[in-house]
């Protein structure tokens, strides 16, 4: 305010610098009176200079630093920024290898040819009919080609829709397996970029800090100057070029603290990325457009005007993930990040051992990290944290004592977790501490022990966790020490097939593209304590998915268990023979058991909750977590069901104090929170009408899972007592929660609705057979008069079949009575 005041008529923005003597002699007055950066001050001269320019583009473009102009300190270094150059040099061949015409045309015919003389159902087939097409037509396109033929033939009215090919032609399908796209964006590099300095993390020039140019979203900023339109055109653009459908998008931003960058920067750079999606189009990308080429470009709105348009978009962004760290989520930063329609935050936790972060200069304590979650969580957002094993300073067993406080602690009980061991990297203070051997990974001397660390954190994850990542996405290239296998996820996979477990996390056992009848689907309902509120994580699952890998891997297994070998089957018995005679609520090497199942599932067929891990441990009553803080009412199946494969999902939320979110939205009082409502399988398009290519009895969006999750939680909401209830809805699905009579009210843009009294039911009583569910709700949805009949089934049943009974028996008295005096009515 001092600033402006005292240069009238000047735009304090980050991206110029003022060269204009007089304006910079004021200025450095106000830098020195009000800590603002000389960065930040720019003359009105240089804002006439690029007024059709956003502040993104010309930011992001300012601080980027050619590689060979960096300066290298090491072989590493060089090593690494080789590498870049060399990345940069493939996607510019890329960008300029135009398919000739005639090439084009060669292959429509093929597409032609494929369609028309041969008949597809799955993969296998498909592949059978492209190597005999590919023999006739002596050419080698690729999928993307394929794609692009084929919807250039559609585009001409050549080639009716073709469901069963668009479905087997998209490249790297598990990009849209899980109901959404994701897009990642970077913000700009600079000083501003992160304010702290953290041993670990690179300070690589002309990047921001903590990313490295190798990884391939940064890659990808870079060759987009950091202009998030232009990554996010880029990288929409390869997905639908590969045959996804860039419907709903989930925009996850990488780069630096958020919190660090301007307020100004943050607002526009969010506004951009809602004008991306709305200028998008879909189809101009199929047929082989690049860029601006494949959208439809526009005068940009302003940032809730986007938003709005957005909600009615073709590619509608239904979650924005921003990236901060604890200590900066404050009531007036969750009110910031509303504006900008963010549901969901990434904060890095790192370790909960205080020395080991004051050993890394991380600058905050785990206390810090405590109140962030808390904050967050009682506001509705969801919270992804990263942490970090093989730091300088810790050691195999603080990392473990940190997973089973996260784990089993109430205070830290986060939504989704990443997972980034410790690397020597570029460009970081420990990269000369390892040159000096001061600091050596234990994953360097002993690559197992981190292994066996991660193998045993998966088998112990709860199943309302969603593990997004098990390593970062550094290339090898550009690592010096550490774990230096890429491939750890699937080594960490076969440790456990070892074992006999499996991953619980959601991830693991998401349906992706294997889903199974809806007769066998069950609704659960888990409760467990978390940052002075109780969660309720409801869930819609299906049968067994199997042991070892991932989702994907287990998929393609059928949901059968594989068959164990004999070392297998000794280590199976051995655990049993460890797990009964270890005491309730032990698991076989004598540590409390720390599943938190309130509910089981009670009187499901066998098949339905054959235990995929086959841990005899979780049949038996399992006692509280460590510290007591969980509600545990015990196990009701004989079997273990947490490995079930997962069909969709809700998290519903009960603030101890229900006032607490009201310092900041004061419309959130007295509210249950729904925090998330996911529906997994492969992406339908909400613009799609039943007859959409992705529409279908196999697809478990758009089948009333959702509905059925959120009559769930109303339910259970309004049997707490809470007279409201209101859901942090991404921008592009408020209209879903409209249609379900929910209303936006308050600066917080959250959708709320009320909610009519009602008796109390226990968790177990929520859980049954899906389709029982849907159909339930579905009758019983209507005015408060219903709501008797709601909480009383077992009574209507009951009276139903009485007054089935009662009209019967009265038909057949009716009918005696009149055929007694007719002819022939004594036989009748």
């Amino acid at each position: 305010v001092l600033a402006r005041r005292l240069l009238p008529g000047c735009s304090f923005r980050p991206s110029l610098v003022s060269t204009e003597p007089a304006t910079r002699g004021l200025a450095m007055t106000v830098v020195d009176a009000c800590a603002v950066e000389p960065a930040q001050i720019v003359s009105p001269e240089d804002v006439k200079e690029q007024p059709a320019e956003s502040l993104t583009a010309l930011l992001g473009r300012r601080y980027m630093v050619p590689s060979n102009e960096v300066v290298t300190t090491s072989e590493a270094q060089t090593k690494h920024l080789q590498a870049f150059e060399k990345g940069c040099a493939e996607w510019e061949a890329y960008q300029t290898d135009g398919i000739p015409e005639d090439t084009m045309k060669h292959y429509e015919g093929f597409v032609t040819t494929l369609l028309a003389d041969h008949e597809f159902r799955n993969e296998d087939e498909y592949d059978k009919a492209i190597r005999v097409v590919r023999k006739d037509f002596k050419v080698q396109p690729s999928k993307p080609q394929i794609v692009r033929a084929y919807y250039r033939l559609r585009e001409a009215g050549c080639l009716e829709q073709h469901a069963a090919f668009e479905r087997i032609a998209t490249k790297k399908a598990v990009r849209s397996n899980s109901g959404v796209v994701v897009i990642t964006v970077v913000t700009a590099p600079g000083r501003f970029s992160c304010p702290h300095d953290c041993h670990y993390c690179p300070d690589e020039p002309g990047q921001p800090r903590s990313y490295l140019s190798t990884e391939p979203a940064v890659a990808r900023a870079n060759q987009n100057e950091f202009d998030p339109v232009r990554q996010f055109y880029d990288r929409a653009g390869t997905l639908a070029k590969q045959g996804h459908t860039v419907d709903k998008v989930e925009i996850i931003v990488l780069g630096g603290t958020w919190s660090g960058y301007p307020r100004d920067y943050q607002e526009e750079f969010c506004r951009d990325l809602f004008y991306a999606a709305n200028t998008f189009d879909e189809a101009l990308s199929k047929l082989g457009q690049r860029g601006e080429a494949a959208a439809r470009p526009r005068p940009r709105r302003g940032l809730l005007e986007e938003q709005r348009l957005n909600e009615r978009a073709q590619a509608k962004i239904i979650g924005l993930t921003l990236e901060t760290r604890p200590d900066h989520i404050t009531w007036a930063e969750v009110r910031r990040l509303r504006r900008y329609g963010c549901t969901r935050v990434q904060i890095g936790v790192q370790h909960t051992n205080d020395e080991v972060l004051r050993h890394v200069n991380r600058g905050h304590e785990r206390q810090h990290a405590v109140a962030a979650v808390h904050l967050l969580k009682s506001c509705g957002f969801k919270v992804d944290i990263h942490v970090m094993p093989d730091m300088p300073g810790s050691n195999p067993e603080r990392d473990w004592a940190m997973f089973d406080d996260i784990l089993h602690g109430e205070d830290l009980q986060a939504d989704h977790w990443k997972i980034y061991p410790c690397e020597v990297t570029p460009f970081t203070k420990i990269e000369q501490w390892y040159k000096e051997g001061t600091f050596v990974p234990y994953a360097e001397r002993e690559p197992q022990l981190l292994t066996d660390l991660l193998a045993k954190v998966k088998a112990e994850v709860h199943p309302w966790i969603r593990l997004n990542r098990v390593i970062r996405d550094i290339p090898e290239v550009s690592i010096i020490a550490g774990n230096s296998n890429t491939n750890l996820r699937q080594a960490v996979f076969a440790e456990l097939k070892k074992m006999g477990k499996s991953c619980r996390c959601i991830r693991c056992r998401e349906v992706r593209d294997w889903p199974e009848g809806a007769d066998g689907l069950r609704v659960r309902v888990r409760e467990y304590r978390s940052s002075q509120g109780t969660e309720f994580f409801i869930s819609i699952e299906g049968g067994d998915r199997g042991l070892g890998g991932g989702a994907t891997q287990r998929g393609l297994a059928g949901g059968k268990k594989p068959r164990l070998t004999k070392a297998e089957k000794r280590l199976k018995k051995a655990n049993a023979r460890g797990a009964k005679g270890a005491g309730k609520g032990m698991g076989a090497d004598g540590a409390v058991n720390g599943s938190n199942d309130t509910s089981g599932v009670v009187g499901t067929a066998e098949s339905e909750e054959n235990a995929g891990n086959d841990r005899e441990a979780d049949s038996m009553p399992i006692a509280a977590g460590t510290n007591g803080s969980f509600v545990n009412h015990g196990v009701y199946s004989t079997d273990d069901a947490e490995n079930a494969t997962l069909y969709g999902l809700l998290r519903l939320r009960l603030n101890d104090d229900g006032s607490a979110p009201g310092r900041a939205f004061p419309e959130l009082r007295g509210c249950a929170l729904i925090r998330e409502l996911h529906v997994y399988g492969v992406l339908v398009a909400a613009r799609e009408g039943e007859t959409g290519r992705n529409q279908g009895r196999e697809r478990p969006q758009h089948g009333g899972l959702g509905r059925t999750l959120m009559a769930t939680a109303e339910r259970l909401a309004a049997s707490r007592g809470w007279s409201g209830i209101a859901v942090i809805a991404g921008v592009g699905v408020r209209n879903y929660y409209r249609r379900l009579g929910y209303e936006q009210r308050g600066d917080g843009q959250y959708l709320l609705k009320a909610l009519q009294p009602s008796p109390p039911v226990e968790v177990r009583s929520l859980e049954m057979p899906f389709l029982e569910a849907a159909a339930f709700y579905r009758l019983f949805e209507g005015p408060a008069w219903r709501r008797v009949l709601r909480e009383h089934p077992r009574a209507v049943t009951a009276l139903a079949v009485a007054a089935s009974l009662a009209a019967g028996t009265a038909a057949i008295l009716a009918l005696s009575r009149r055929w007694r005096h007719s002819p022939g009515g004594a036989a009748r």
